[in-house]
């Protein structure tokens, strides 16, 4: 099949919003598709294939590995000032209903950059399906822009919550604007009924995982070095200084000897607050605070933390969850996570220790500590959530939208 992704984020942000269909792209071309990820351009750098490029680009292009096709944003000045949060209140709002009424969405400006690429990818790619993820709704719009340019169907993803997103006057408006859809995915269960409340379609959902290659026995702890690593978006400030609260209370009851192997390393968006919360901890153990970290340092650091701690958002389901389980430690969550979330954990054989309250995670810390080496090469729970195992059904979702789409126009 030949396939174009389209998502906001550009694959080398160094964010979690670029994950998703970056590696989806790669799980893809490994499994013999020829691939276009059509994104924005890396924010403050210039694309690097204009408009009359992209001909070309495709002609030559080896696709063993996925094209990265990028445009820049076009117009539309009232946007990027609405974004960067410099118009004053009342005109705010009025761009905000003009946009999503007239344009339905407001990243207008790159949507109107990306229709100089429409006409070569749909005349020179001339894709099998369009396959666009919800960070915002021009993801969607840019999607319907290819499929009618090149006469193929286009599917829906879900990858943030419709509730949390759009404004509540434009949920069902702009609901039904999408409804020409072939087919809904999501980002998880949480995500799927979020598009049934307002879509009234069901959504098949495709975990983001991890790559085969990343499961790998993890170390045993070392006694001498003992890691404890909170990872991601804190959320909420009262969740973190509770969590905090309940880790100092597990390095006090620790033996002396023991306390001052500890290091309590944070690597995140929110280095500044987290900063700030683990003050008091500076004097018991040592503190590295980290803001965004090349992903095989973020990992390394997983493979040796006695345990992988992150802070529940009930907004959201987490992709950290599943992508921490590679790491073949045990995960503890705070506040108490999902029902969804504790099944996929118990088909593996990595511990989620969900707690509830403060005084629970010492608890959690100290089991975590008496856990040795996990092996997790041979399991199948596992191998469930990878790109690789995702990406087929992936696939077999495609087919079908391809096949259904051929027989209505051959009806």
């Amino acid at each position: 099949m030949r396939v174009v992704l389209v998502s906001h984020c550009h694959p080398e942000t160094l964010h979690v919003c670029a994950t998703r269909m970056r590696e989806f792209a790669h799980a893809l071309t490994k499994r013999g598709h020829e691939v276009i990820l059509f994104t924005e351009n890396l924010a403050g750098q210039p694309t690097d294939i204009f408009p009359d490029q992209a001909a070309r680009a495709i002609q030559d292009h080896n696709f063993s590995t996925p094209l990265f096709l990028a445009s820049e944003p076009k117009g539309y000045p009232l946007i990027k000032k609405l974004r960067a949060q410099t118009l004053p209140w009342g005109l705010r709002q009025a761009v905000v209903v003009w946009y999503y009424f007239q344009h339905f969405g407001v990243f207008t400006d790159w949507r109107t950059g990306s229709q100089l690429y429409i006409t070569t990818i749909a005349e020179h790619f001339e894709p099998d399906i369009i396959w666009a993820t919800f960070g915002n709704t021009d993801c969607w719009n840019i999607a319907r822009d290819l499929a009618r340019a090149a006469k193929c169907p286009w599917i829906a993803d879900a990858k943030d919550p419709w509730e949390t997103f759009i404004p509540a006057i434009f949920r069902n408006y702009l609901a039904n604007c999408f409804s020409d859809s072939a087919a809904m995915t999501a980002f998880s269960q949480f995500h799927a009924s979020d598009v049934q409340k307002y879509f009234g379609k069901q959504a098949t959902v495709l975990y983001s995982g991890f790559s085969m290659a990343q499961i790998a026995p993890s170390s045993t702890p070392n006694p001498d070095e003992i890691t404890v690593s909170l990872t991601g978006a804190i959320y909420d400030e009262q969740a973190l200084r509770q969590l905090i609260q309940g880790i100092r209370s597990w390095l006090m009851e620790l033996p002396e000897e023991k306390r001052t192997n500890v290091c309590f390393i944070y690597a995140g968006q929110d280095s500044d607050e987290v900063a700030t919360a683990t003050a008091d901890l500076l004097k018991i153990c040592r503190i590295d605070i980290k803001r965004f970290i090349p992903f095989e340092e973020l990992r390394k650091i997983h493979r040796h933390a006695i345990a992988n701690i992150y802070i529940k958002c009930n907004r959201t389901f987490h992709h950290k969850t599943i992508e921490m389980l590679s790491a073949g430690r045990p995960l503890i969550c705070y506040p108490q996570e999902t029902e969804e979330a504790i099944g996929i954990v118990r088909s593996t054989s990595v511990p989620l220790l969900s707690c509830d309250s403060p005084e629970q995670i010492p608890e959690a810390l100290d089991q975590s500590l008496n856990i040795g080496q996990i092996d997790v090469e041979e399991d199948g729970g596992l191998r469930e959530l990878t790109w690789e195992s995702q990406a087929s059904k992936l696939e077999e979702i495609f087919l079908n939208a391809i096949k259904q789409s051929n027989g209505e126009a051959n009806a």
